[in-house]
């Protein structure tokens, strides 16, 4: 094989995972290194585990990372359908082959008896694997069972000894003893193949050069090299990549948070960040530098430098990358992003004027919902306490009819507003912050959020008026007081 072809290949049992991405990046690198094809194929053989709507998380969230891919279900290709429930005859012809050359055979074994087996060897303690009764089975009864129409799948036939060794180009050289491989079922009774069988098939047919996928396909790397060797097929070069890990350094689940693109999505990181914070978890570049853009990840990512152990999700680190991502984006570009997380109908004016005021203080887009929230919203709901700071309320409301008198009196500008307030807190002997402070819980209903003067001038004169009179009210109030 000379040109580079690999592929994706989920099954469509629940939303895109963010594991998967990983694997998926991986392989969307290296065909661009290298000016390959990329493929997407779906291995729905799994009918019972089959998700509707899980094609359209496929495509829906690799598209929005920025991951494209040159042949699939949707595009076309030389070698379609690449969905395999589409491919069935070509399965059944490739088991039964094997079955001709005594590489698999018929196995005739119910559901119950596997079942009782599977019983015994675990009250024996022993490892629970098929006891290949059906292998003793002579070829000519086994043949004429079939023509009979009885119900069977097809076995792969394992040698009973001696070993099987392949060079991986992540794990390096790794050696099985055969007499510990499954004799694995290939094709089901319902005609249907297991992935055993699918994938080398799809793969030497759909001319992969390159098979890259998680560690934990590595143990049925063995059962795929023996039907390569049936065939006297040439095997693709393979690599296994490390899992991505939970913080207690198992596989990453739903039991540790978030795991579906689109979740990370709707929580409001960007792609960018999520694609170079899985770049960097099982591999690493060899030098100090940790931010890439997806073109700086074509140019620097190499397969040899892919690690054996597996990296560890860290939130805390995803969250730094995506508030470093947010920083790079221009401010026309924040502010359309950002419109998807504010209220409906949100001038894009107001926001496009808030983002110089945010972007350095949102780690995800999500944030800017909160930060931005008192300029969308008709009244404050905060509890009057807030804007007391262990100070009488009658010092604060004193404080408050002051600032809007300012803001009534002269220019509206942020340096002029702030001139007078820090005058005045000088007048009184307060410190800057402690006038700024109920002005803000009066302007925004929050202790934190963009700068305070130009939050005002956001929100524009008279609203500013309006939420501080409210505020003074409330503290005219002996009972909200």
């Amino acid at each position: 094989m000379t040109d580079v072809r690999v592929r994706f290949a989920p099954s469509p049992t629940g939303e895109l995972h963010i594991g998967s991405v990983r694997t998926t990046l991986y392989n969307f690198l290296f065909a661009r290194q290298n000016k390959g094809t990329l493929i997407l194929r779906i291995e729905d053989t799994d009918q019972e585990r089959l998700v509707p709507g899980a094609i359209d998380s496929v495509y829906d969230g690799l598209h929005w990372l920025g991951i494209r891919w040159e042949e699939g279900p949707r595009e076309g290709g030389p070698f379609a359908p690449y969905v395999q429930s589409e491919r069935l005859p070509l399965y059944r012809e490739h088991a039964e082959a094997l079955v001709a050359m005594d590489a698999a055979y018929p196995c005739f074994c119910t559901k119950e008896r596997l079942a009782q087996m599977r019983e015994e060897q675990q009250a024996r303690k022993e490892i629970t694997r098929y006891d290949r009764v059906c292998r003793r089975i002579a070829p000519a009864e086994a043949r004429q069972r079939v023509d009979d129409g009885e119900p069977h799948t097809i076995r792969l036939k394992v040698p009973e000894t001696g070993t099987i060794a392949y060079h991986d180009l992540v794990h390096d050289d790794v050696k099985w003893e055969l007499k510990d491989v499954e004799d694995s079922i290939l094709l089901k009774s319902d005609g249907f193949p297991t992935y055993h069988l699918a994938v080398v098939v799809d793969d030497h047919v759909m001319r992969i050069s390159h098979v890259f996928r998680g560690d934990d396909w590595l143990p049925s790397l063995p059962k795929h090299l023996l039907i390569y060797q049936a065939f006297k097929w040439q095997v693709p070069e393979h690599a296994h990549f490390p899992n991505v890990l939970g913080p207690d350094h198992k596989k990453l689940s739903k039991r540790h948070g978030a795991t579906a693109v689109r979740e990370f999505r709707d929580q409001g990181y960007i792609p960018e960040a999520i694609v170079n914070f899985l770049a960097l978890i099982g591999w690493a570049p060899g030098t100090e530098e940790e931010v890439f853009t997806m073109e700086q990840l074509i140019q620097k990512w190499r397969l040899d430098q892919v690690q054996k152990a597996g990296g560890v999700w860290d939130k805390e680190r995803l969250d730094w990358f995506n508030g470093v991502h947010i920083r790079m984006l221009d401010d026309d570009d924040l502010a359309e992003r950002l419109a998807d997380f504010l209220p409906a109908g949100a001038s894009r004016d107001v926001i496009s004027s808030a983002v110089p005021l945010i972007k350095e203080r949102i780690k995800t887009l999500a944030d800017a919902r909160e930060m931005l929230e008192f300029l969308f919203v008709d009244e404050l709901e905060y509890p009057t306490e807030l804007l007391l700071e262990k100070r009488e309320p009658a010092k604060v409301r004193v404080v408050l009819e002051r600032v809007a008198r300012i803001v009534t009196d002269g220019p509206f500008t942020a340096d002029r507003i702030k001139t007078a307030l820090d005058a005045y807190a000088a007048e009184i002997g307060w410190k800057p912050k402690e006038v700024h402070m109920p002005v803000r819980i009066a302007v925004t209903g929050k202790r934190v959020g963009p700068p305070l003067f130009e939050s005002m001038l956001l929100l524009g004169r008279e609203r500013t008026l309006e939420r501080l009179r409210d505020a003074i009210a409330r503290l005219s109030d002996p009972v909200a007081a």
